[in-house]
Order: structure tokens, then C-alpha cells, then sequence
């Protein structure tokens, strides 16, 4: 997702504006600091006589962040307001070591047929309109450990990990149904004097995702290990990122490369982002790919190189508070899944192509709203006499209106139409799903993003009997139309 972020500070440790690894001494200084202003202050209070009546209690004593020592304290010592006043400062100039990110998602629904919350997906399809159609427990957590110089003004450096998680919703002390490591990189800025706005990193992270958020589609993601610089600015304000990025997967048991070890896709990412065209800006992005062959312990040989290029031109526009993307990409052979992934099913000839419109605007201050449309071919496995694949066309639109600042309604509707790849001398109708959401909404705030977000949502889905069956688990096997209600949140941070 493309999800808006605000970092937090969990840990203060600083004073002031850090620039090296000097921070440390200074937050010697700074816990010195408080502590010699907190026993000036304390001082004066000691000598004090006690309250007359016992009922009565002494001046609590000052908060250093929030406000000012008792008038009989700074009088009785006319340093410590001074003193303190140095403390306020540097606690709020202190910088940010440890930062914490994450997202997170939860809640729960029932279906008309009086069991759990199913979801409505066409099948071939890759996402479904998500709001009041999500049936699982999903967060992210992110740590980022800043070591050098916080405030990024300067050379910087960095850790972040996050942890992923995914929960059936089973009971409130629930099982895991999957915990991974999405992310594990180092970063650093600010290394070469003559490009202050470049950056270096290498681990595994999320890298330069785009995504259409009402389907949580993930159309542009180069996610994985490798290493790479970002926003090397070319002439006035154009920016180079290039990448490597390599891809491998656990052999299925028996198939283990006798000769070469574990296949490995190793793929190279060249970014040229901000080119000023019109009102908007251009990025062009190219993605040549290899995988090295071997021969299988069955005594198969893939191809000595299985290669593969792709590549795509995102056209990036400010409107109405908001923005408007057009992109289109396209790929053949080993880069035909448009990711770092390795997928030894596509063919030397298997493409994939798709063109995908998001937007989202603020009309007005109580009105927002986010649409998409996707058109997607699907041919990775190089299917002879012709074929065109497997055919997605999706459309739909989250408007969102307020009510009050804190109040609001959305409304998704969204529809997917899906037709499979024909088998020689054969014909496939096509399949239709709609899906229409209705949703109450408590949030921080009247901007598309604002969140934390709770829902009470009621979710209706109707389809074509070319995917019944296929649509609606179990539960609506037999059917053509499904129904759905429940409660969820969601949140970023």
C-alpha cells in the first residue's frame, strides 16, 4: 500500500541538533543537566517548613517539560528557573533515535448465511475492493534505529526492520497464522558532499511500491534483497535510482540444481524519476532480468539463461488536493511477473502487460474520494496459437463524506470482470463481480488518509454464473449473490 506514515519517538536520548556520534556524550550532558536542575529546584523546597495543618500538602514539585517551579522555589534560588527553562529546551530539541512505524488492521464480520465474514474476489482477479471485504487480522512493525545524526541535515544512518503479522480472528488470544521479516536494511544519506540528496542502502526493504489503496493492489513493487542507490538528481530536477535485486525460492523437494545450487533471478532496477512534462511529472522505469540455468537431478536442463525485460512510464499529476496517476507496464520472459520473485513456470515467450489509473482528491472539505481502473493481459505462459491470456478489467470509486469532523460515511463500489486464457479450439465466458460496500466511519479528521479509522460496514456482491462457485468460499457456492456485515479498524503511524 502507499499508505501515509508519521513517525513516533519511543526513546529520547540527545540534546540538540546531532551530527555525529558525539549525541551520546550529549545525552551524558543532558541527563547531568536535569539532574543538576531538578536538585536546585529540590533544594529550596527541603528547607521549607511543613504545612501548618496537616491536611494541607507542599507545592508538588516542578515538571520539567510542562511548567514552571512554585514562586517561592525561584525566589529562594533564582537558578533554577533559568535552569530548568534549559531543560524544557533540550528535551524538545532532543533528536529522534528509535523511531516506530507500522499498520494495522482488525475487526469482524458475518455472512447472511449466519457464519464468519467471507471475502468476494473474482477468481483470476489480482486484489478485490477491500473496504468490508477484509477477513483476516494484518499488521505491520516497523523499527528504525537512526545512529548517526537523526535529523537527516546531515550525513545520516540507519536501521529498520519490520515484522509482519496474519491472524484468522479465532479468539481473543489468537494464533498466528503466519509471521515474517519484510524488511531488514540499512540506509545512509547525505555521503557525498556534492549530492547531499542521495541515499545508499542494501538488506531487504520495500522499494519504491505503488499501489491502488481501495484494492490494496501492489501494481509496482520491486520489494526484496539487494542493495542500490536512490535520487541521484539529474540535471534541474529530474532524479537516477538504480538497484540489484535478486529473487530465489526453497526448491520443491527432489528438484534441488545438482550442479548450480538454488535458482536465483537476479534482476536490475533503473529509475529515471520528476521529469517535468505538462503539469505533471514522467518516470521511466526498465528492469532487465536473468536466471542462471543448471540441470535438474531428474536430468533436465533449463535453458543455460532464462532472461527477460520489462519496464513501464508512470505519469504523476497534483489535482484537487490530491493526485492522478496513469501508468502502463509491460514485461516478457523471466521478468513477465513484474517483481523480484522467481517463477520458473513462465515461459521464454510469456508476457504480461497492464495499464492502471489511480487517483485520489479532496472536491471539497467535507468530500473526498479515491477511484481506479486497471487493464491487465496475462500470457506468462507463452501459450502457442495466438492467445491473448487471461483478461482483468477492474473499476471502482471510495468516496467518502463528512459529516462532522470526526463523523463520516463511505461508499466502495467496484466491479471485476475476468476472462480466462481459451484452450485450443475452446471458448470461456467471461465472469462478473460487483461489489458494493456501505460503511459509517469515527476518524481523526476529514482528509482521505485521516487515521485511525473505525467502520461498521454492510457488504453486498452479486456475480455472473460463469464464476459461481468461484466467488464467496462455501458459504455462497450456490449462489449469485452474497452478504456480508461487520466491524473494523484500520490504522497507520
Amino acid at each position: 500500500m502507499d499508505d501515509p506514515r508519521n513517525g513516533g519517538t519511543v526513546v529520547v536520548t540527545g540534546m540538540g541538533s546531532s551530527t555525529g556520534a558525539g549525541w551520546l556524550p550529549r545525552a551524558a550532558w543532558s541527563a547531568t543537566a536535569i539532574g543538576l536542575a531538578l536538585l536546585a529546584a529540590a533544594a529550596p523546597a527541603r528547607a521549607q517548613n511543613a504545612p501548618a495543618d496537616p491536611a494541607e500538602t507542599a507545592p508538588p514539585p516542578a515538571d520539567p517539560g510542562t511548567a514552571a517551579p512554585p514562586p517561592a522555589l525561584v525566589e529562594a534560588n533564582p537558578l533554577a528557573e533559568s535552569q530548568l527553562e534549559q531543560v524544557r529546551k533540550a528535551i524538545a530539541a532532543a533528536p529522534r533515535p528509535f523511531e516506530w512505524h507500522g499498520y494495522l488492521r482488525s475487526g469482524i464480520g458475518v455472512n447472511s448465511k449466519g457464519g464468519a465474514q467471507v471475502a468476494f474476489q473474482a477468481p483470476g482477479a489480482f486484489s478485490k475492493y477491500r473496504l468490508g471485504n477484509e477477513t483476516e487480522v494484518y499488521g505491520d512493525f516497523e523499527l528504525d534505529a537512526n545512529w548517526l545524526n537523526p535529523e537527516h541535515n546531515d550525513t545520516w544512518f540507519k536501521t529498520a526492520v519490520k515484522l509482519s503479522i496474519l491472524a484468522p480472528r479465532n479468539s481473543t488470544f489468537d494464533t498466528l497464522s503466519a509471521i515474517a521479516i519484510r524488511e531488514g536494511y540499512a540506509e545512509a544519506g547525505h555521503v557525498l558532499a556534492s549530492h547531499p540528496e542521495m541515499t545508499f542502502w542494501a538488506g531487504q526493504r520495500y522499494y519504491r511500491r505503488r499501489d491502488v489503496h481501495i484494492i490494496d493492489f501492489f501494481f509496482n513493487d520491486m520489494s526484496g534483497y539487494g542493495a542500490g542507490f536512490q535520487d541521484l538528481k539529474i540535471g534541474d530536477s529530474s532524479k537516477l535510482s538504480i538497484a540489484y535485486l535478486g529473487g530465489s525460492v526453497d526448491p520443491v523437494m527432489g528438484e534441488m540444481p545438482s550442479d548450480v545450487g538454488r535458482f536465483v533471478k537476479n534482476t536490475l532496477d533503473i529509475r529515471l524519476s520528476d521529469i517535468p512534462v505538462g503539469p505533471g511529472n514522467l518516470e521511466l522505469w526498465l528492469i532487465p532480468t536473468v536466471e542462471v540455468g543448471g540441470t535438474l537431478p531428474d536430468g533436465t536442463s533449463p535453458a543455460g539463461m532464462h532472461s527477460g525485460i520489462g519496464g513501464g512510464l508512470f505519469y504523476f499529476t497534483p489535482v484537487m488536493g490530491g493526485f492522478n496517476e496513469i501508468s502502463a507496464e509491460a514485461a516478457i520472459g523471466g521478468a513477465a511477473n513484474l517483481s523480484t520473485s522467481l517463477d520458473r513456470s513462465i515461459a521464454d515467450n510469456g508476457w504480461l502487460a497492464r495499464v492502471v489509473e489511480r487517483a485520489t482528491i479532496q472536491a471539497s472539505p467535507q468530500l473526498s474520494m479515491s477511484w481506479t481502473g486497471v487493464v491487465q493481459l496475462d500470457n506468462r505462459n507463452g501459450a502457442a496459437n495466438g492467445s491473448r491470456g487471461n483478461l482483468w478489467i477492474s473499476a471502482g470509486a471510495r468516496p467518502i463524506y463528512c459529516f462532522t469532523k470526526y463523523t463520516a460515511i463511505a461508499v466502495e463500489g467496484g466491479v471485476d470482470v475476468v476472462k480466462a486464457e481459451a484452450p485450443a479450439g475452446a471458448s470461456v465466458d467471461t465472469g462478473f463481480v460487483g461489489k458494493l460496500t456501505v460503511a459509517p466511519l469515527i476518524r481523526p479528521g476529514m482528509d482521505f488518509w485521516a487515521r485511525p479509522e473505525l467502520r461498521a460496514f454492510v457488504t453486498a456482491a452479486v456475480w455472473n454464473d460463469a464464476v459461481k462457485g468461484a466467488v464467496g468460499g462455501p458459504a455462497f457456492a450456490g449462489d449469485n449473490v452474497g452478504l456480508t456485515a461487520g466491524v473494523q479498524m484500520e490504522s497507520w503511524w
